[in-house]
């Protein structure tokens, strides 16, 4: 046992004596006062606490105050207030020995393994008593040197009458003091606006002196401290404020200046539409972003991709995908044949009006013959896209990610595969960017005819309509195949279990085995938001699947008959034009009809590409836990991959606590709207529609021809689309492939975000199935059981609310 006066402390033993003694003789150090007292270390047995007792006895220390002092306690991350035991007013032996006893048997305190168990930190193993005088304390309270709402300039001060017990416990109201920095340094404070609970002199003092001791420490604090009858300041904790740089919902917005920047969700939401996890950013979102910058460079915007910043083409905000649409007009400036109206029309499926657009024309930044040049490898790049495809389906069949037996060796190799992940995507977006070139082009000679903008894209869907080959179709296609199947082998299929019809579609040896292994071969990496890394793709993912299974055997498997008789997709062109213009015309729909082909086929590889990701950090995130790094494997999600690397390598235990609060956050983050388009940083938005009379209209863009009237249903989850009702309108956020299996059930589709090029609208236009996208804020102004009508040619959706 070893007893240190608390302002004689020896700098070797001050990470022994614990949180609460250190950062009272810090304190001291800084010239603050504190209550005379010690610091008791190593009581390992009775003999120890009988001797303390003398100790207590012979020093004649009167009426004292016993607290414990942990090692773990009070620490730059974790705080564990409140955890351990103190005791106060300890005037005789007999009282004293308990209270020793009391402090040093609270370090098992459940509450306090709890804590350390829930944020996976290592648990206090030693315990230290600060035994110090008792202040009388007339006044007492707490003053946190940085306001924990947030702003950093302002001191909070409490206070109650007595002993600061009643306060810290939360038994008692306090009175609240917020205090600028700047008018304690600059001597402005003045007693206007504050209670008489707490005399100004006292309360200049206390801010202060805690703003000494936080200089003296070199962090924010939270304090405690108590005046006694004479009207005394005693210092009696100082602890880091530990909840000062949690995360909020815009943690992870990039830190460039937007001013004059053209930004849009378009495109990018159709992939990953809402709220993202923070790991998809830095690997799925990291990945669009460096495929963009390539892209700059293969076609001579610039020599290095470290030129433009990473982040800097696509981003989120709260989480949330943007485009930099300024960030890609440097095509513009550097290659002929590029123009701002083409990539508006490229990645927004518009061109935007003046108050959307701030650079509605970008003066070329070289001479012509080099902007020519850059031209050509503009049009090389796109042209390639049948060898990008043939390199993207060799990265696809040779891509792995190895499984390891360690956390840090699955850690490394996950890293190693990142650049092949990058790679991906770059292939993807040659077929993307020929896709979206042409049915840009095709916007663009449509519209010098034609004024109206809906019209002109309801003509392109119209010739976007009967394609061969796709593969995003072919999913609903091979979800009937089965049902079908199944149907045929037993009629009462529905009545089994999941389990049970997965075993017999797992090791059966009927036509449904067969049409379940080929789908699960061909679509089982595929999923609803399937970039997204939380996301499980269907062969993972059995209720996934048997909810969808379900849905489309309730349909009976039955394909519908979509009559193509006479059918052109050159129609409109062949009737209105003729000679060099109608041929331009028929080409672009031509290539465009492939590009789509294309296109879904390159999605389908990056996904297969996204989906071994998944795994790999699904399997290191179990290695995680199984080396009790933390607890909860679903928290992978919410760090970054290089806070991975940090808290595995590094042991930073704070980033799993970062993780539990931006897992927490995610929800809110989910519930966040944001406009198409912004011009400068992006902000949410709340979307209002006057309904007083219970009837509304919205405008969205029409994507896939037809009109339909029904209930609507609001889907956002697995679970609503559960339960969608045969000739139900679905009302969702997105356009998303693993929405297609509940096409079969429903009547139309009305969508908050898509184009006409987004996979859903392929499937909906191969179904003949009404769809309108782009009705902002349909998910929220719409409600379950409205009756709606939908028309997939003009884009208009006509509500009638409900009655209560």
């Amino acid at each position: 046992m070893e007893i240190f006066d608390l302002m004689n402390i020896p700098a070797t033993h001050l990470e022994r004596v614990g949180g609460k003694a250190k950062g009272l003789h810090l304190m001291a150090k800084s010239g603050l006062k504190i209550a005379q007292g010690v610091v008791v270390t190593e009581i390992k047995n009775e003999e120890d606490v009988n001797r303390l007792a003398d100790y207590y006895i012979e020093n004649q220390l009167g009426k004292v105050a016993v607290r414990s002092s942990a090692n773990k306690e009070d620490g730059a991350d974790y705080s564990n207030a409140g955890q351990y035991r103190t005791f106060l007013n300890v005037g005789d032996t007999e009282s004293f020995k308990n209270a020793v006893v009391g402090c040093l048997s609270s370090i098992d305190n459940p509450d306090a393994t709890a804590y350390s168990q829930y944020f996976n930190q290592a648990k206090s193993t030693e315990m230290a008593l600060v035994i110090q005088q008792m202040v009388d304390a007339a006044k007492a309270g707490v003053c946190f040197t940085v306001n924990p709402s947030g702003q950093k300039d302002e001191l909070l001060v409490e206070s109650v009458d007595g002993l600061g017990e009643a306060l810290v416990s939360g038994q008692s109201e306090a009175a609240r003091f917020v205090v600028k920095h700047d008018d304690i340094q600059n001597n402005k404070l003045t007693a206007n606006g504050f209670s008489e609970t707490l005399p100004l002199p006292s309360l200049k003092a206390i801010c202060q002196d805690s703003l000494t001791a936080g200089d003296y420490f070199g962090m924010p604090l939270d304090t405690e401290w108590a005046i006694d009858k004479n009207g005394e300041l005693y210092w009696l904790q100082a602890r880091p404020i530990t909840t000062l740089d949690e995360p909020d919902p815009f943690e992870l917005d990039p830190d460039w200046d937007f001013t004059g920047q053209t930004v849009t969700t378009c495109n990018i939401s159709e992939m990953m539409p809402g709220a993202v996890t923070p790991l998809t950013i830095s690997t799925s979102v990291n990945a669009i972003d460096w495929g963009l910058r390539k892209m700059m460079v293969a076609s001579g915007v610039c020599k290095n991709i470290d030129e433009i910043p990473p982040m800097h083409c696509a981003f989120s905000v709260g989480n949330h995908l943007f485009l930099n649409l300024s960030g890609i007009y440097r095509l513009s400036e550097y290659v002929l044949g590029a123009s701002n109206q083409a990539i508006q029309l490229s990645i927004c499926g518009r061109i935007l009006d003046d108050e959307e657009n701030s650079q509605a024309e970008t003066k070329r930044k070289v001479g012509s013959f080099r902007a020519a040049i850059n031209g050509v490898k503009y049009l090389r790049f796109l042209l390639s896209r049948n060898k990008a495809r043939k390199k993207l389906n060799q990265l696809v069949s040779q891509f792995t990610i190895p499984t390891k037996k360690t956390a840090k060796e699955q850690y490394e190799a996950i890293s190693t595969g990142q650049d092949d992940v990058n790679l991906s995507f770059l292939y993807h977006y040659v077929t993307s960017a020929h896709s979206g070139a042409m049915s840009s082009a095709l916007n663009i000679v449509l519209s010098m005819d034609v004024d109206d903008k809906e019209k002109v894209k309801s003509i392109i869907a119209e010739s976007l309509e009967n394609i061969d080959g796709i593969e995003s179709v072919d999913i609903l296609r091979s979800l009937r195949k089965i049902a079908k199947e199944l149907l045929q082998e037993n009629p009462d299929i529905e009545m089994e279990t999941d389990d049970q019809i997965l075993d017999y579609l797992r090791y059966g040896q009927g036509e449904s085995h067969a049409a379940y292994q080929c789908f699960i071969e061909r679509h089982g990496h595929r999923a609803i938001r399937e970039a997204e890394i939380s996301s499980r793709g269907w062969k993972d993912d059995d209720k996934g699947f048997m909810a969808y299974l379900r849905t489309v055997l309730s349909s009976k498997g039955v394909e519908p008959v979509k009559n193509t008789n006479g059918y052109n997709p050159y129609s409109y062109i062949d009737e209105k034009y003729k000679g060099a213009k109608r041929k331009v015309l028929r080409y672009l729909v031509a290539q465009a009809r492939s590009g789509v082909v294309n296109r879904e086929s390159s999605k389908s590889s990056i996904v297969k590409v996204c989906d071994k990701l998944k795994m790999a950090y699904r399997h290191l995130a179990e290695l995680m836990v199984k080396e009790n790094i933390w607890q909860d494997p679903s928290l992978i999600y919410f760090l970054q991959h290089n806070e991975i690397g940090r808290l595995i390598n590094d042991g930073e235990s704070a980033l799993v606590k970062r993780a539990l609060q931006r897992k927490r956050i995610y929800e809110e983050q989910k519930e966040l709207a944001f406009d198409d388009v912004y011009y400068g940083k992006p902000k949410p938005v709340e979307i209002t529609v006057d309904s007083s009379e219970g009837s509304f209209e919205l405008q969205g863009t029409p994507i896939s021809r037809g009109k339909a009237k029904g209930i609507a249903r609001v889907v956002k989850s697995i679970e609503e689309a559960n339960q969608l009702q045969k000739g139900e309108i679905m009302v969702a956020a997105f356009t998303d492939i693993g929405w297609s299996p509940y096409y079969c059930k429903i009547e139309a589709l009305v969508t908050e975000v898509g184009s006409v090029l987004s996979h859903g609208a392929v499937v909906a236009r191969e179904y003949a199935l009404p769809l309108v996208s782009n009705a902002r804020g349909a998910t929220s102004l719409i409600k379950t059981g409205d009756s709606i009508t939908v028309d997939g040619t003009t884009g208009k959706i006509g509500v009638v609310a409900k009655t209560a």
